[in-house]
Formats: C-alpha cells, sequence, structure tokens
C-alpha cells in the first residue's frame, strides 16, 4: 500500500514502482507500518521532514504528560503544618501541576480513628481549592485520596 505525499492512497503497488516513483518526485519512501505476511504501508515524502515532525510531536505530548504528586501526613499532624502543606499543594495545583495524593500515612500506636479525623480534615480544608477524583482508598494501613484543582 502506497500514500502518497498529499495523504492520498495510491493503492498496492510493486515495491520496485514505488520506489521509482519516490524517486522521480525526489523524495524518500518511508515505512509506516509493516506486517509479517509481506505486506507493507509506505508513505512518500521526506525522510528528514518526518523525523523532525516525529520528534517535534513526542516533545509536545511529553510536555502535557500530566504529573501526580504525592504528599505524606502523619495522623498527629498540627494545626500549622497542615496549613502549611496544604498552601503548597494549592500552588502546587493552581500551576497546573495536574493531581495529588494526599496520604495519611500509619504511625505506630495511631488509632484508625485518629487516621479518618486527619483525613476528614484534610477534605474540608482543600474543599476550597480542590476536587476529590477518587475516594478515600485503603492502601495497607495508609489512607490517601487523589484530588485535582476546580
Amino acid at each position: 500500500m502506497v500514500i502518497d505525499e498529499n495523504g492520498e492512497n495510491l493503492g498496492e503497488m510493486d515495491k520496485l514502482d514505488a520506489l521509482n516513483l519516490a524517486k522521480s518526485k525526489e523524495l524518500d519512501l518511508i515505512v509506516v507500518s509493516s506486517r509479517p505476511d509481506g505486506v507493507s504501508v509506505v508513505k512518500i515524502g521526506d525522510i528528514a521532514k518526518s523525523k523532525y515532525e516525529k520528534t517535534k510531536k513526542l516533545r509536545k505530548n511529553k510536555g502535557k504528560s500530566s504529573e501526580m504528586k504525592e504528599w505524606w501526613f502523619k495522623p498527629q499532624i498540627q494545626e500549622r503544618d497542615l496549613e502549611i502543606r496544604l498552601e503548597k499543594i494549592r500552588k502546587f495545583l493552581s500551576k497546573g501541576g495536574g493531581t495529588a495524593k494526599l496520604t495519611v500515612k500509619f504511625v505506630k500506636k495511631t488509632m484508625p480513628e485518629q487516621m479518618n479525623i486527619t483525613m476528614r480534615t484534610i477534605q474540608e480544608k482543600i474543599a476550597v481549592f480542590a476536587k476529590p477524583i477518587s475516594e478515600v482508598a485503603r492502601e495497607g494501613r495508609n489512607q490517601s485520596i487523589i484530588i485535582k484543582s476546580l
């Protein structure tokens, strides 16, 4: 299968005919995909331009990847420490940081109720600048929630 430089399908062609057609237009024959049964899809075009567009597309996609950052909290976290950490999370999300995972870590001699209280407090305070993507999940002994900006 041969595709010309304008994206039009020229149909099935012999390999030599496709090469001659590409040479007559002073372009290259680029393999788009090949299958084990011998049928390949090739495109007539400039190989340097094709490589440039491919790397440009990869760079563009790389920049758009959403980042997930995780913050850990102890169940007995002090009020001011919690406020400072939540302010950093708010700044991260406002810069288009993607998503944040907030985890309340299990510490020895911690009652599960204390962890629940800390997680509820966090949820109440983040409601101003973020919304939860997931419910509170238990990961072993820890509790976590994933949020994104409003």
